[in-house]
C-alpha cells in the first residue's frame, strides 16, 4: 500500500511539473502579446441591419455624436457610400411634454 501511494505521488508530481513547463513555454500561445484596438466607431449604432430606402436594401445607422441617421446601400454584396437621411433632434428629449 505504501509503495502504491508513493508511486501515485511521483506520477502526480511529474504531471504537474510537465503541465507547468507547457504553460510557461516562452514560444507558447499563453505568452503572446495582445494589443487592444481602440473603438474607432463605438459612436455608431446599427438601427436596422435590413432597411429599405428608395427601393434599395442596406444598413440604417445612427451616429450618436451628432444624432445623424445614415443609410448604407448594399449592392452586389458590398456596401456603397453612406447617404445622409436626417438629423434627429435629441435636444428636444430634455423638454417637458406638452
Amino acid at each position: 500500500m505504501l509503495k502504491n501511494d508513493s508511486l501515485l505521488k511521483v506520477l502526480l508530481l511529474s504531471i504537474v511539473l510537465l503541465l507547468g513547463v507547457i504553460a510557461l513555454r516562452i514560444d507558447g500561445p499563453m505568452m503572446e502579446t495582445v494589443h487592444a484596438q481602440t473603438a474607432q466607431f463605438d459612436h455608431v449604432t446599427i438601427v436596422s441591419p435590413l432597411f429599405l430606402h428608395n427601393g434599395e436594401q442596406g444598413l440604417l445607422l445612427l451616429d450618436k455624436r451628432n444624432a445623424n441617421v445614415w443609410f448604407m446601400p448594399r449592392r452586389d454584396g458590398t456596401y456603397s457610400e453612406a447617404q445622409f437621411l436626417i438629423r434627429l433632434p435629441f435636444e428636444q428629449l430634455d423638454r417637458q411634454p406638452r
